[in-house]
């Protein structure tokens, strides 16, 4: 965690990073840990506007540069000088996504699909992954349908590369399983939506009654969907 926060400081994203040293208590208990000195940003705030969807989606594709945030939720985004900051770089690695799950983390290593695609690619991809995750802890809000907006730009240009030979390298079997299988963080209509279902991922968040669920299908169905999703509540007898 330590190293992440100082590397994300150097590739000038997250907070400022002033110095960090080892702390150790011996008398009246024992601690050993890492201290950081760190920059201090302003909490987020009720109020979002458009401006701050297009900063969030800025910070999100110089991240995509270099790394996969791995947690990319509202609680983890500050503002420094009003203007939003990403924060909570943890779990941050080069070619895995990382899940957090109580201890532990489910991980997949995306190189081998990701060198041969290159650079555009890759960083298309690693912004792509971590936009979906963002999806799915937002409800339908002005910055949901700017990031689903992004997320189909993204898409026309990963089907091919990336997204297809995805499919072909795990099958079926596998891309019902979590990473692939993305989780939702809030109630919506579902517990998780696959990484290759825009479709779904839009269905989940037209919130409405159970017997409204088949027309919500229908508006969605401009939407690519590649693998069906597994943890969505489809319209009963839907296939």
């Amino acid at each position: 965690a330590v190293e992440n926060a100082i590397e994300a400081d150097r590739f000038g994203l997250g907070p400022k990073v002033f110095g960090h040293g080892r702390v150790e208590q011996l008398i009246g208990g024992h601690f050993n840990g890492t201290a950081l000195f760190m920059e201090r940003l302003d909490p987020l705030g009720d109020d979002w506007s458009d401006g701050d969807s297009e900063m969030l989606l800025a910070a999100v594709q110089a991240l995509s540069a270099k790394r996969f945030h791995n947690d990319l939720k509202l609680p983890n985004v500050l503002r420094r000088r009003a203007r939003p900051t990403l924060i909570d770089f943890d779990l941050m690695s080069e070619w895995s996504v990382k899940v957090a799950v109580t201890s532990s983390c489910i991980e997949h290593d995306f190189r081998s699909l990701l060198e041969p695609a290159g650079d555009v690619a890759t960083r298309e991809f690693r912004e792509f992954y971590d936009l979906f995750a963002l999806s799915l802890t937002i409800a339908d809000t002005p910055l949901y349908r700017r990031v689903l907006e992004r997320l189909i730009e993204l898409w026309a240009s990963l089907e091919a590369p990336v997204f297809r030979p995805l499919m072909e390298s795990l099958g079926a079997e596998k891309l019902q399983d979590i990473p692939f299988e993305v989780l939702i963080r809030i109630p919506l209509e579902g517990v998780s939506v696959n990484l290759l279902d825009l479709r779904g991922n839009l269905y989940v968040h037209l919130v409405g009654e159970v017997d409204g669920r088949a027309a919500r299908l229908r508006s969605c169905g401009h939407l690519p969907q590649l693998f069906r999703s597994g943890g969505i509540y489809w319209p009963t007898g839907d296939a």
